[in-house]
């Protein structure tokens, strides 16, 4: 408030120097320009002005009375030699109670309405007012949203979970459908495998023929001379089609008789069916055609056209039906 203070002093000082010369009358009428110019000031600078405290300050404006004049004069007079004008003027500011009740205006207003700053400090007081209201009412609104948003939050968390158990009991479901699927399935292909060994096992039985152990014996010995060059399915083949003669009613009902008929087998006829010596391998392939294996489509003669005469290659093929050729053999019906 420093400069407040020099500023008023020498606003005083000009006044009165301006006034030494005149009236008593345009002496009080200086008194009471310089109150109004020192009330202006006050105004104009209370709140930001000059030293800039921060604080804002109440200002008061007084009525002048007749009467009053003599004691603003010795007022203004007393604060010209010493007590300060600034100072006062400073208590004035910080005791606004005590300087309101002296400066009361007749019509019951105080100090802050009569200069005109009741309604500035009421629309002050009225804006902190509203300003605590939206305050609160954004509080309340943001209280609001939150619950909102944790409502929303929560909805949606239920939702996701509700879907996530939907479609975990449709993905179960869907397992215990494939389940039973497949478990169908299994028992069909199991009966369909089933049906499959029945089918060959009495198509196997339908095959195989009573023999004896010589019967054995021989077609050991046959199919190692005719086939102990072949392959597996080529040396029953040659069983295949010793045991098609047995069934069939053109020839004998036994494996002996069979392979032992004249003319029929070139091993028989040249000696070498009891010089051959029988390989395991051999014994498997009769062991499987025996119990029924057969690849045979019915064949009832076989050759090597390489090995056999010219005469027998002729008749083989103006008299009987080719049906296939398997190593070095042709296989016919």
């Amino acid at each position: 408030m420093l400069p407040l203070h020099s500023f008023l002093q020498t606003l005083f000082q000009f006044v009165r120097a301006l006034v030494v010369n005149v009236s008593k009358q345009m002496h009080r009428n200086a008194a009471v320009l310089t109150v109004g110019c020192m009330v202006v000031s006050v105004v104009a600078f209370s709140s930001t002005g000059f030293g800039g405290s921060g604080r804002n300050a109440l200002a008061a404006y007084t009525q002048v009375h007749p009467g009053d004049e003599d004691e603003l004069e010795q007022e203004l007079e007393s604060l010209a030699f010493g007590e300060g004008l600034g100072e006062g003027l400073l208590v004035q500011e910080v005791d606004a109670e005590a300087f309101a009740d002296g400066a009361l205006a007749s019509d019951g207003r105080n100090s802050s309405e009569a200069a005109g700053f009741g309604d500035s400090s009421q629309t002050g007081f009225e804006e902190s007012g509203l300003l605590a209201e939206v305050k609160t009412q954004d509080a309340e609104a943001s209280s609001d949203i939150g619950q909102a948003l944790i409502g929303d939050v929560l909805e949606q968390d239920t939702k996701m979970k509700l879907e996530s158990e939907r479609t975990v009991r449709e993905r179960v479901g869907q397992a215990q459908k494939e389940i039973r699927m497949k478990q169908v399935a299994d028992a069909a292909e199991k009966a369909a495998e089933e049906v499959r060994k029945k089918e060959e096992e009495a198509r196997k039985a339908a095959l195989r023929i009573p023999y004896s152990e010589q019967d054995y014996q021989v077609m050991l010995k046959i199919v190692q001379a005719e086939a102990g060059g072949c392959d597996s399915t080529g040396k029953i083949l040659v069983a295949n089609v010793i045991m098609n003669r047995v069934r069939s009613k053109q020839f004998p009902d036994n494996i002996t008789s069979v392979v032992y008929e004249r003319s029929q087998f070139s091993p028989v006829s040249n000696g070498s069916i009891n010089r051959v010596k029988v390989t395991q391998d051999t014994i498997d392939c009769v062991n499987r055609a025996l119990d029924g294996e057969d690849y045979s489509q019915g064949a009832l003669y076989f050759m090597n056209r390489k090995a056999s005469y010219s005469g027998n290659v002729r008749w083989f093929d103006g008299r009987l039906t080719f049906l296939f050729s398997h190593g070095g053999h042709e296989f016919f019906r």
